[in-house]
């Protein structure tokens, strides 16, 4: 599972760089310098086809691509802490 693991974050920090080689066209005009944490978040959810909940766009340009993302406004989000 641990190569597996790494070799999802190699691919989205590649993706992210704009230098995957599967990839001829990126949704992403710019590089993304995805913190590790974060790619360490995306690979996880990637690997195991998890939904992946945030309230910020550091994952935005990884949606239909390596997983599925939900945005949750902060606002709402205070609202299910709540209960």
């Amino acid at each position: 599972m641990t190569d597996i693991l790494i070799d999802a974050y190699i691919n989205i920090d590649a993706f992210s760089q704009r230098n995957h080689p599967s990839f001829q066209e990126f949704p992403h005009k710019t590089s993304r310098n995805m913190g590790k944490n974060d790619l360490w978040i995306a690979a996880t959810a990637s690997l195991l086809n998890l939904t992946l909940v945030t309230t910020d766009s550091d994952f935005d340009h990884l949606n239909n691509y390596f997983l599925q993302l939900y945005k949750l406004e902060p606002k709402d989000l205070r609202k299910y802490l709540a209960n």
